[in-house]
């Protein structure tokens, strides 16, 4: 399946309001796309990757925090305390939705209402719910991508929307430098979240 299906069947799956499958297919749109920009790392290592060198595009439609500096006081894999924004997309999303498994408990993607954008962080529960608009935040990811310059959905009906510009996809594959030309960097808001004073102490 193409990189382009991909997209289309996530975008279909948030219009239908099955965002669990929007975001598998997001997140298998960033398997493809980092297997073609860096082929010769593994999985997780170029998963990852990609992310953190797109974090500037994701960040300005995610909703407000600085992913590139926040370490969130949360388990990864192997037990450790401390991950990344690309750590939980790859290890509590990626992998948990398309091993078929359920996400776990408190990770979830918060449905936006009236068009804002809601996410949740628990210290209680180490866990989040990432808004709706990280879905598109992914895709659009992917759409920019060097790598995917050939791709094309065929239809000019697909399309992601930032604060303030809307990319007709078949019009934006692979065009990444183009795109930041135009995207609102200056007026985004970053906050930069400090766990220090619930860092769990070892």
């Amino acid at each position: 399946m193409k990189i382009s299906d991909h997209i289309k069947h996530s975008i279909d799956a948030a219009d239908r309001n099955e965002l669990d499958q929007a975001m598998l297919s997001a997140c298998v749109a960033i398997d493809g796309t980092a297997k073609k920009t860096y082929p010769d790392e593994k999985v997780g290592v170029r998963f990852r990757r990609f992310i953190n060198e797109n974090l500037d595009v994701i960040e300005l439609m995610f909703g407000g925090l600085n992913l590139q500096e926040t370490v969130f006081p949360f388990k990864d894999a192997k037990g450790k305390i401390g991950v990344t924004f690309a750590d939980i997309i790859y290890e509590k999303f990626r992998c948990n939705l398309a091993h078929g498994d359920e996400l776990p408990e408190g990770y979830g993607i918060g449905v936006a209402v009236n068009g804002n954008q809601q996410f949740q962080i628990s210290i209680d529960t180490m866990s989040m719910t990432v808004p709706q608009s990280a879905i598109y935040a992914l895709g659009l990811a992917c759409v920019l991508a060097p790598a995917n310059a050939d791709q094309k959905i065929g239809s000019n009906l697909y399309h992601y929307r930032d604060p303030i510009n809307i990319y007709v996809i078949d019009r934006w594959w692979g065009k990444v430098e183009c795109a930041r030309k135009i995207m609102d960097f200056e007026s985004l808001i970053r906050v930069t979240m400090d766990f220090s004073n619930v860092w769990p102490k070892s």
